[in-house]
C-alpha cells in the first residue's frame, strides 16, 4: 500500500512543483521592470557547453554558435542562401588552366606542333572563335589570355607501392625535365574546357601525353610504376580555379589591431599546419596557394575544380598578430612550456578569443555561461543588443520552462513543441531556409548492419 501511495503522490508533487515554478519565476515583463538592462541582452540556452573558441579548431555546435558572434568570415549567406560579402567587400572568380605541349601528337590539319606554333594556333582560333561550332566556340570565347611557359627541370620525391599498406610503400627520388606548357586564363571556371579543346587539338591530344618520358627515377622502377608516378607529377592538364578577394578596409579586431590580408593567409596556413590538428583541413586541402597581393587583396588558387570553394571562406578569420610563431613562443615561455611543442591548440586564446565579429568575448564560466559584449567598432555598426549570454542548461524541460518565463530568449525547440509555440500569441514565429542537413549514422560493424546481404 505504501508503494502505491508513493507512486501516486510523488509524481503529483513533482507536477505541482513544476507548475508553481512557472508562476514563481519572474516573467519577462517583471524582469524588465526591475532591470531595464534586460531589454538590451539576448540570452540563449544550450544543452552543452562550448569546447574550444577557435574557429579553425572547434568541431561542436556550441563552440560554433559563440564563434559566429566573435569571429567573422570573408563571406556568408543571406536569408535566401545567396553569398554576400563580410570581411571581403567583393570577389571575382576565374580560372587559370594549364596543359603540357604534346609534340608527339599530330593536331588535325596541322600535324606535329611545337610550343610556339601551338600557341599561335590557339591564339588564331580564339580570334576567330565565331567560326567554330558549339561548344568549342563558347570555350574559345572564354579565353582572356594565352601564355607560353618554358620547360622546367626540378627534383622531387614520390611514394610508390600499395597505398593501403604504408609499410610496403617506399620513397623514391625523381628528376623531372618538364616540357613547355601553355597557361590559359579564362573569364570564368569552365569544367568542360579541355574536353571542348579536343575538338580543336584532337581527341587524344591530352590522354596520349607521354609524361613518363620526362621523369627519371634515381632508383630502379618498373615501367608501370614509372608511368603512374609520372602521371601524378606531370598531369596532361590542370584546372586551377582562382578567387580574388577584395577585403573591406577599416575593419579592426577587438583589440584594435587592423584586419588585413595577412590574417587571411595566416588562417589558411594555421589550418594546414598538421601540428594544430584542425578538423578543417579537408575544406582547404584543395587550395594550391594563398597569396597576399596587397594589404586588402588576397588571391586563392585551387589545385583542381572544387565546387564548395567560396563557401569555405565563411569560416572565422583568426588574428595573425596574436597567434604567430613569435606570439606562441612568448606565451609558451611565460607558462614554462617547451616552445617547440607549443601550438595554437595549447594557447590561452582558445578560452579568451579575439576576433572582429559583432561581439567581444568577456567571460566563460565552464558548464554555466559565456558572456559577450557588443563591439562598438564593428564595421557594420554595433549590434542592437549590448550583451549576448550563452547559458548551459542541460535539461530540455528546464529550457522550455525558462523560455516561457522569459529568462531565456531562445533555445533548441524540440519538434513536438513547434506547433504549440507557433500558436501561442505571446511569441512570434519566424521561418527561413536552413543551410544544413541532418543524418542518422549507423555503426556498420554491429549487427544487423554488419551483414552485407
Amino acid at each position: 500500500m505504501t508503494v502505491k501511495r508513493l507512486l501516486i503522490f510523488v509524481p503529483t508533487l513533482l507536477i505541482l512543483f513544476l507548475v508553481q515554478s512557472y508562476f514563481w519565476v519572474p516573467t519577462y515583463e517583471e524582469q524588465t521592470k526591475g532591470n531595464p538592462e534586460r531589454l538590451d541582452q539576448f540570452i540563449t540556452a544550450s544543452i552543452g557547453d562550448a569546447a574550444i573558441l577557435n574557429p579553425i579548431l572547434s568541431a561542436d555546435s556550441a563552440s560554433s554558435q559563440i564563434e559566429a558572434m566573435v569571429f567573422e568570415g570573408l563571406v556568408d549567406r543571406d536569408e535566401e542562401l545567396r553569398f554576400r560579402g563580410r570581411l571581403a567587400e567583393r570577389w571575382e572568380i576565374y580560372e587559370e588552366a594549364y596543359f603540357y605541349v604534346n609534340e608527339d601528337y599530330p593536331v588535325p590539319g596541322k600535324g606535329l606542333l611545337g610550343a610556339e606554333p601551338l600557341l599561335s594556333y590557339l591564339d588564331s582560333a580564339r580570334a576567330s572563335a565565331h567560326d567554330y561550332p558549339s561548344p568549342l566556340r563558347e570555350s574559345l570565347e572564354m579565353i582572356v589570355n594565352l601564355e607560353l611557359l618554358p620547360p622546367k627541370s626540378f627534383k622531387t620525391k614520390a611514394n610508390v607501392g600499395d597505398r593501403s599498406e604504408r609499410t610496403r610503400q617506399k620513397e623514391i627520388s625523381l628528376v623531372v625535365n618538364a616540357p613547355a606548357k601553355i597557361k590559359i586564363t579564362l573569364k570564368k571556371v569552365d569544367q568542360d574546357f579541355f574536353q571542348n579543346l579536343t575538338l580543336l587539338l584532337g581527341a587524344d591530344y591530352f590522354s596520349s601525353f607521354p609524361s613518363w618520358k620526362f621523369v627519371q627515377s634515381v632508383a630502379p622502377l618498373t615501367d608501370g610504376a614509372l608511368v603512374k608516378v609520372a602521371r601524378s607529377i606531370l598531369p596532361p592538364f590542370e584546372h586551377n580555379p582562382v578567387i580574388i578577394f577584395y577585403l573591406r578596409k577599416g575593419v579592426k579586431f577587438h583589440d584594435g589591431h587592423p584586419f588585413t590580408a595577412r590574417d587571411v593567409k595566416f588562417t589558411f596556413q594555421a589550418i594546414l599546419d598538421p601540428r594544430n590538428l584542425s578538423p578543417r583541413i579537408s575544406d582547404y586541402e584543395p587550395v594550391k596557394k594563398v597569396e597576399v597581393i596587397d594589404p586588402y587583396t588576397v588571391k586563392v588558387t585551387y589545385k583542381r575544380l572544387y565546387s564548395p570553394a567560396l563557401g569555405t571562406w565563411a569560416m572565422g578569420i583568426i588574428p595573425e598578430h596574436l597567434l604567430n610563431k613569435e606570439a606562441l613562443r612568448e606565451e609558451a615561455l611565460e607558462r614554462g612550456i617547451d616552445p617547440e611543442k607549443f601550438t595554437i591548440r595549447h594557447s590561452r586564446f582558445n578560452r579568451n578569443p579575439v576576433g572582429c565579429g559583432p561581439f567581444v568575448f568577456k567571460e566563460w564560466k565552464s558548464d554555466q555561461y559565456i558572456l559577450l559584449e557588443r563591439f562598438k567598432d564593428y564595421w557594420e555598426g554595433p549590434p542592437n543588443y549590448k550583451g549576448y549570454v550563452f547559458r548551459v542548461i542541460p535539461d530540455l524541460l528546464t529550457q522550455e520552462m525558462e523560455f516561457y518565463a522569459g529568462t531565456i530568449d531562445s533555445y533548441g525547440v524540440q519538434p513536438h513543441q513547434v506547433e504549440r509555440l507557433s500558436k501561442d500569441p505571446r511569441f512570434q514565429s519566424f521561418f527561413g531556409i536552413s543551410f544544413g542537413y541532418t543524418y542518422i549514422g549507423y555503426n556498420m560493424r554491429r549487427k544487423p548492419f554488419d551483414d552485407r546481404r
